[in-house]
């Protein structure tokens, strides 16, 4: 079964949302977070996809290679009875499916409940994929599997079918066995990974894989993917349960429920099958349910697209005790966060100590937020210690940890001097939303909600470095959190959204023209909320030569050789004031003669991002901007001697469904105007239907930008 990709890894905050459209493998590898290079927010792949809860079971290299050995003497698919079943003569190729790179024959998830000694469930969960390679073989021919805590693997098995039916079965050196691997900022973790990659691989071969997975507490975070990004013609979900699992306690049974979720489907439910067997006791009776769905078209992704787990077809499970929140606050809060929450004496002197000189309630979150901020970000996940937090002292001491070793040392820091703060559980904006009506585990980060004494509440990210007091990164805004109570209650609640005004940047310029072409440009930009959050995210701590080289960044498209001749940071120690940053730079060429007109470009600062997205004709999912924002810009511009304004050109006024883009020029006098311009995306999200009338839009903006001003030249000077 696929696990919901929840590593809580942030997009970087300057690439493009297209990195959000990413699919799932048909292999169901965990993909985790993105570098921290340019990123608004530390990634936060600490809180995963739940295994364990209580049992950790290990699987040694040396019982794995046992696992592997017993592989070559079970059976494959009968690729006759496939045929068969899908009622074809031969399976389909790129005539059939000219636009996609493989087409699933047959991907069959055959899951066992057991009930083990202390009446928990278990299970096993057998996986089998038949895939046909249709063209860009190289890139899907090697596979991985992850293995949790908590999860074993068995069985593994797997092959290439050329197309002259050769079966080529790989042998049990072929699967490799990486451990203790983290990836980006986890440090050290006990997941695996088993890798292989299939011999012989060419267009219209198949590969086949099977393996089996023994999983502690299941359906904790266990997802049904029943899409992916290749077509499936078949795609089979089947669990067996034994009959006394579900049976009241009055007659003798565990009482237990099947408890899940469709997602952007129309399945129904499962088909019901109960096997009594005439000489079978009741203790062996199963019910086996059975979900069946055929000829799934691929999900194919568009760039700035929202998380494809709003669109793509799923089924979501939960444990059956998990019948409300409250149940999975009881859970985490009670079981796992509180019982670390240790209050010391160290934390009481350490809050006091830091807070001594504040007056105000506000003073004092500020401080003990700052402190907590200016950690190293380093996840070590060791069985439990994927969900559990450290304690507050050990946190303290090292001065490193995860988002939940931050929050549980902001909690209790706090909490010592009577403020009440309490942890929130999130899923990050970029992995999807977190519905209300099916309570189950979809978290990958948590924050902490702060509230004064007057009611003001706080919301805190520590691992966000330069945020500040008041200012939430957008990847938690508007995001259903679960905030867990001080008596192992919770609540959902919506973490504040900004607005597109709080969101800015507001670029000033200077430009004197000289008479030989070139011109001095003096720029000041001043960031706020969101893009101040980034700007300080990104130049903190970088280089002369890399500040120099992202001023120059600014205006490449129009000079590719303008030097910077000199910047300078205002607030960049103060992340609670706007950073401002101001360069000076030299262009050459800003005054062409052009068929003896002369033409001046002195705006070289886009504010209008980039549009190649737009390309396609038509669209069918939503458009996600991250998040809303305003940048305006003005330029004043002196003209040399000699040269006076021809004509300036006229106001532009254009808006398209939550876009905004106006620019318009003012003469001051005849060797002096200036330029007005200003680019709004009010609103985060905005609907397919208005795909046509954005292009439109971003046609006549783009257009609208780079109109030349014409100058004439003064003779009677």
């Amino acid at each position: 079964m696929n696990r919901l990709q929840l590593s809580g890894g942030r997009a970087p905050s300057n690439s493009s949302p297209a990195s959000q459209g990413a699919c799932p493998d048909t292999a169901g590898p965990a993909i985790h977070s993105n570098p921290r290079r340019a990123s608004m927010l530390r990634p936060h792949p600490c809180l995963p996809g739940m295994g364990t809860l209580r049992h950790v079971l290990v699987v040694s290299l040396a019982s794995l290679s046992l696992l592997l050995a017993s592989c070559s003497y079970e059976s494959f698919v009968d690729l006759g009875s496939l045929k068969s079943r899908l009622d074809l003569a031969r399976f389909p190729g790129r005539r059939q499916f000219p636009d996609d790179d493989a087409v699933i024959l047959s991907n069959t998830h055959d899951v066992h409940a057991l009930i083990d000694r202390d009446g928990d469930v278990e299970t096993d969960e057998s996986i089998t994929k038949v895939i046909k390679l249709l063209r860009n073989v190289d890139q899907h021919a090697s596979v991985q599997i992850d293995l949790y805590s908590g999860q074993s693997i068995y069985g593994l098995r797997a092959r290439t079918i050329e197309p002259d039916g050769k079966s080529i079965i790989l042998s049990k050196r072929d699967f490799h066995t990486i451990t203790g691997a983290g990836s980006d900022y986890i440090f050290y973790s006990d997941e695996k990974k088993i890798r292989f990659t299939f011999p012989a691989v060419r267009r219209n071969c198949i590969i086949e894989y099977h393996y089996g997975i023994n999983e502690t507490h299941p359906f904790v975070q266990d997802v049904w993917q029943i899409q992916s990004r290749y077509p499936e013609l078949l795609n089979t979900y089947r669990l067996t349960l034994p009959v006394l699992l579900l049976l009241s306690p009055a007659n003798g049974g565990y009482g237990w429920n099947w408890r899940y979720k469709i997602y952007n489907s129309s399945i129904g439910k499962p088909k019901y099958r109960q096997d009594l067997g005439s000489n079978t006791p009741p203790s062996e009776q199963t019910i086996t349910l059975t979900w069946t769905k055929r000829d799934i078209p691929a999900f194919k992704p568009e760039s700035m697209m929202p998380p494809i787990m709003d669109y793509i077809k799923y089924v979501k499970f939960a444990p059956s005790s998990w019948k409300t929140w409250d149940d999975i606050s009881k859970w985490y809060y009670g079981y796992l966060f509180k019982p670390q929450l240790d209050i010391t004496p160290d934390i009481v002197r350490k809050a006091k100590e830091l807070t001594k000189n504040c007056r105000t309630e506000p003073e004092k979150i500020e401080k003990l937020f700052d402190f907590v901020q200016g950690m190293r970000y380093v996840a070590v996940e060791l069985g439990e210690g994927g969900y559990q937090p450290s304690k507050p002292e050990t946190v303290m001491r090292r001065m490193y940890g995860d988002c939940k070793d931050e929050s549980i040392l902001l909690v209790s820091l706090l909490r010592s001097i009577g403020i009440t703060a309490k942890p929130v559980l999130v899923l990050t904006s970029d992995q999807g939303v977190v519905d209300p009506a099916f309570p189950s585990w979809m978290f990958n980060h948590m924050i902490v909600k702060a509230t004064t004494s007057s009611g003001k509440a706080y919301w805190l990210d520590a691992t966000a470095d330069h945020c500040a007091l008041g200012e939430i990164p957008y990847m938690d805004q508007g995001t259903n959190a679960l905030v867990l109570n001080y008596d192992n209650t919770s609540r959902i609640e919506t973490i504040p959204s900004s607005s597109f005004t709080r969101n800015a940047q507001n670029i000033v310029v200077q430009v004197r023209v000289n008479t030989d072409g070139s011109a001095t440009f003096s720029v000041e930009i001043r960031f706020t909320g969101q893009d101040n959050l980034a700007a300080r995210s990104y130049l903190t701590g970088e280089s002369h030569d890399d500040i120099v080289d992202y001023c120059k960044s600014l205006v490449a498209r129009n000079y590719i050789n303008a030097q910077v001749e000199n910047y300078s940071f205002t607030n960049m120690a103060d992340p609670d004031a706007n950073l401002v940053l101001k360069f000076r730079l030299k262009a050459s060429n800003t005054l062409q003669d052009q068929d003896g007109f002369n033409i001046l470009n002195v705006d070289p600062f886009s504010i209008t991002g980039d549009w190649s997205w737009l390309s396609d004709n038509s669209r069918k999912y939503a458009m996600d901007f991250q998040y809303p924002r305003l940048v305006t810009k003005t330029i004043d511009v002196a003209l040399p001697v000699g040269y006076k304004i021809s004509k300036l050109p006229m106001k532009v006024a254009l808006h398209a469904d939550g876009l905004y883009f106006t620019k318009y020029y003012s003469e001051i006098d005849s060797s002096h105007f200036s330029i007005g311009e200003s680019f709004a995306i009010a609103s985060r999200f905005i609907s397919h239907r208005y795909y046509n009338s954005v292009r439109r839009f971003a046609e006549n903006m783009l257009d609208a930008s780079e109109v030349p001003i014409a100058l004439s030249k003064d003779h009677y000077r």
